[in-house]
């Protein structure tokens, strides 16, 4: 893939030609003043990384909201070959679910399919890897993108930037999916102890304190005898009429119970009573009679043997009084236990009932409870195939880690060529910046119980400045264009944020390199540099090198004078997203 060009639907845009299909494009701003750190992180400068935003725009990136809110209705067409065929990408900031391809409108996710196919080289089993995650490493696109060589889509996430960099470089991605699958595979079973290890009943059997065979058969026991009690259960529609009756009986029965009682205690007291006799002896009476006509008038006193009759007039009445009351509470006894028998026999009937039937919820209740049971008895078998799948399933992955270790030694030693190749290829480039410095690519065999499966690292052994990291990020994406695999891009664009904290000197080299190895490889490099980079280098070139290298390369040109010399032709102060 090589850029063409790219223009806008409205005239004030300053419309970019890349006119060196292959070999070098320089964007050259011209500043006539000092940007600000406010400028340096906006779109209101004079466009240079506004554009390689526009062209990751038109190649299918995410929705841009700052577009949509600061440009409305501005539609942009990037123009771009891939071998010999060229494509035509237009796209509005309206609506950007669409890009017209070639005069089609395509969804984005159905352009980014396309050309993922058509530029990058990823195996259908592979799922990590799209165009979209690859792009970035000839255009990277936003400021972090600068801050490490591996990570130009700024994900800050080990695995992903592991798999592309792989690709890119040409190792076995398989081994690295293998290795991340069996990671999580192994956080999938730590997971299951740590389940096991929380939960109380499956403690006791993970640690081993109760066995889980002898648990299942004495629920089984239990569900087989409930079940059958459940079958001969008879549910009674009138069970709760019958109960209220029953005790209405019973409460009857006691109160019944209760008088037989009190009479049977009246009836002693009767007897008691007869045992205790009222009569007068006749002494007595003459005793009496002998005291009271003392008082009383002789005329006036009763003869002694009218007393005695009247005396024993009073204890016949009194027996028989007795006698009347012993027979009438002898009759009430008869009744009352009469009544007592008759309460106890329908009393029995109702408890026989009852002994024999059973209520709705006691049914229920025990449906429940069955069903507790048999859900244990669930648990527990579930419990058990855990318990297996965690022994099996460590024994398994312990293999298979062991296993995909070794194939990863074999596969590296057998790559050893690749690899060389790639490290032979980054330390001729780093030399050329810092001659007596070691540097180069280094792939290893990341053995430790994680989900990295190669260690690996672009290192140049000098000072860690931000000029290094420049000069190790130019030379790994020169090494990714010239020297990698999987993939057609042949083209690299690098944003003025490159050259930031680069001695001039080495700027200066980074130009002779691109004069040595772009041209002949057939590829095309765009680079975007500010005045002051042009005017430091100048010193550290012949005047021929300064004209063939950098002047005779320059495609455009952006000023910071007025709005209708930046690249959208207006002022818009956007922030970058």
């Amino acid at each position: 893939m090589q850029l063409i060009s790219i223009e806008s639907n409205r005239s004030s845009f300053r419309p970019v030609v890349f006119k060196n299909k292959s070999g070098l494009n320089f964007i050259l701003a011209k500043q006539s003043k000092l940007v600000s750190k406010v400028d340096d992180k906006t779109f209101n400068g004079v466009g240079k990384s506004l554009l390689i935003s526009l062209i990751h725009f038109c190649l299918g990136s995410s929705t841009k909201e700052s577009f949509k809110k600061h440009l409305p209705g501005w539609v942009f067409t990037l123009k771009f070959a891939i071998d010999t065929v060229e494509y035509t990408t237009i796209r509005g900031t309206d609506n950007q679910t669409k890009i017209n391809l070639n005069g089609v409108d395509t969804k984005v996710a159905d352009f980014n399919s396309k050309f993922g196919k058509l530029i990058f080289e990823i195996p259908d089993d592979v799922g990590q890897l799209s165009f979209r995650s690859l792009l970035p490493f000839f255009i990277r696109p936003r400021r972090g993108s600068y801050n490490s060589f591996k990570d130009p889509n700024v994900l800050n996430n080990e695995y992903p930037i592991l798999f592309t960099n792989s690709f890119l470089l040409g190792l076995n991605v398989h081994l690295v999916e293998e290795k991340f699958k069996l990671r999580k595979e192994k956080e999938r079973i730590k997971n299951l102890v740590k389940e096991l290890t929380n939960d109380h009943l499956l403690k006791e059997f993970f640690i081993g304190n109760r066995d889980v065979s002898l648990a299942k058969q004495d629920l089984e026991d239990k569900i087989k005898i409930l079940g059958s009690d459940l079958q001969k259960f008879q549910i009674a529609e009138d069970y709760y009429d019958i109960k209220r009756e029953a005790d209405r009986l019973q409460k009857d029965l006691e109160a019944t119970q209760n008088k037989i009682v009190l009479i049977q205690n009246q009836i002693l007291n009767i007897e008691e009573s007869r045992k205790i006799s009222p009569d007068i002896k006749k002494e007595s009476i003459e005793r009496i009679y002998k005291e009271a006509s003392i008082i009383l008038a002789e005329g006036a006193l009763l003869r002694l043997e009218e007393l005695e009759k009247f005396y024993k007039h009073l204890t016949i009445n009194r027996e028989k009084r007795l006698l009347d009351q012993k027979n009438a509470l002898l009759r009430e006894s008869k009744e009352l236990h009469s009544h007592f028998d008759n309460l106890k026999t329908d009393f029995d009937k109702n408890l026989s009932y009852l002994n024999s039937h059973q209520a709705l919820d006691v049914f229920v209740k025990l449906t429940n409870k069955l069903s507790d049971l048999k859900g244990e008895k669930d648990n527990l078998e579930r419990y058990d195939t855990l318990l297996k799948e965690y022994h099996n399933s460590k024994l398994k992955i312990e293999k298979d880690f062991l296993d995909a270790t070794v194939k990863t030694d074999e596969y590296l030693n057998e790559a050893e060529g690749v690899v060389k190749g790639l490290r032979d290829f980054f330390r001729e480039l780093t030399k050329r910046f810092y001659p007596n410095s070691a540097a180069g690519i280094t792939v290893y065999n990341n053995v430790g119980d994680n989900q990295i499966r190669y260690t690996f690292d672009a290192k140049v052994e000098a000072d860690a400045s931000d000029g290094i990291n420049s000069v190790k990020i130019f030379c790994y994406d020169l090494t990714i264009l010239l020297q990698g695999y999987g993939h057609k891009m042949n083209m690299i664009f690098h944003d003025s944020r490159l050259l930031d904290g680069i001695d001039p000197r080495q700027i200066a080299e980074l130009f002779k390199t691109l004069k040595a190895y772009i041209p002949k490889a057939n590829k095309q490099y765009i680079l975007s540099f500010n005045q002051n980079h042009l005017d430091e280098i100048k010193q550290h070139l012949t005047p021929e090198e300064f004209k063939e290298i950098v002047l005779d390369n320059i495609c455009h040109e952006l000023e910071d004078d007025s709005p209708s010399s930046k690249l959208l032709g207006i002022q818009v102060d956007m922030a970058y997203d």
